[in-house]
């Protein structure tokens, strides 16, 4: 399978947060060849959580939208400055990931979790400063297939 999101079970969880208290639950997400790895805070979300986000965000690519994210990290606006995604943006038989923070603070409306992906940007392929920006693309049959595997 050449794209898939998951946390890797087989691994104890990971106290790399300023809080020592609060664990984080690494994961890998699947794109071709490439592997990326992260580590999703738990301080609010467990893994079901994030995992029934990843679902959704999935399901709305497929079904409702060209865009949407899968969210690797979320702490609340009331609890930190940013969330970490990885936006999926649908052009064709492609879909294209990107790694985005998203910081609150620069949103024009409040973030919220009843309507995340109206934060996503569309996708830009260059960024400000003029240096492409990194992207991973699959195939969209790629994603289905998954979403097939996962009950989406």
């Amino acid at each position: 399978m050449s794209f898939s999101i998951r946390f890797l079970d087989d691994e104890p969880l990971l106290y790399p947060f300023d809080d020592v208290k609060t664990p984080g639950a690494p994961g890998i997400l699947v794109m071709g060849e490439s592997k990326e790895r992260f580590c999703s805070s738990l301080f609010q979300w467990s893994k079901q959580q994030y995992e029934a986000q990843w679902q959704r965000a999935i399901h709305v690519l497929l079904n409702e939208s060209s865009k949407a994210a899968l969210i690797v990290e979320y702490i609340s606006p009331n609890a930190a400055s940013h969330l970490e995604w990885w936006a999926m943006y649908r052009e064709g038989e492609t879909v294209y990931l990107q790694d985005h923070l998203l910081f609150y603070t620069q949103l024009k409306e409040p973030f919220s979790l009843d309507a995340p992906f109206a934060s996503l940007r569309d996708r830009e392929t260059i960024s400000a400063e003029g240096q492409p920006i990194s992207e991973w693309s699959v195939s969209l049959s790629e994603i289905q297939q998954f979403a097939g595997m996962i009950g989406v």
